[in-house]
């Protein structure tokens, strides 16, 4: 995006054609691959313009994530069943395949963590943007 560099102020940015748009807030100095988007279809409807979407971090986040976890979880299983299969003197030789994915699993946990700590105040602010730069309204049972 032109113009828009690390320390640009906190404010919500986005692209978009008369179709769709994508809209996030941008945190100066602060790079997030977790963040909380909108992705949005825009069709006519009743005299005026329906978008539709869903707020939230990217679903390849989520299963990049996903593939993590159980990867290492994996891992970690195997580990314990080193730990628990050998004898005593042999649980010294398994304690890197316990701790080792355990450390990965929570560093995993904690990139999450981070990465999802803005997400509701950041799903507020674009959805105020939105409302205050196309005075859109929230869907409710009688636009059907």
């Amino acid at each position: 995006m032109e113009g828009v560099t690390p320390d640009t102020p906190r404010r919500v940015l986005g692209t978009g054609t008369d179709q769709s748009m994508t809209l996030w807030v941008h945190r100066p100095n602060f790079r997030n691959d977790f963040k909380t988007m909108l992705r949005a279809t825009m069709e006519p409807h009743a005299g005026g313009t329906r978008i539709r979407g869903r707020v939230g971090a990217p679903r390849s986040v989520a299963l990049f994530m996903l593939l993590w976890f159980g990867f290492v979880g994996a891992f970690l299983l195997f580990g314990l069943t080193m730990a628990f299969a050998d004898g005593i003197g042999e649980r010294l030789v398994s304690l890197p395949f316990v701790a080792i994915p355990a450390l990965m699993l929570a560093m995993g946990a904690f990139m999450v963590w981070i990465g999802r700590r803005h997400g509701l105040e950041d799903q507020a602010a674009i959805l105020a943007f939105l409302h205050a730069t196309l005075a859109t309204r929230s869907y409710s049972a009688r636009d059907l």
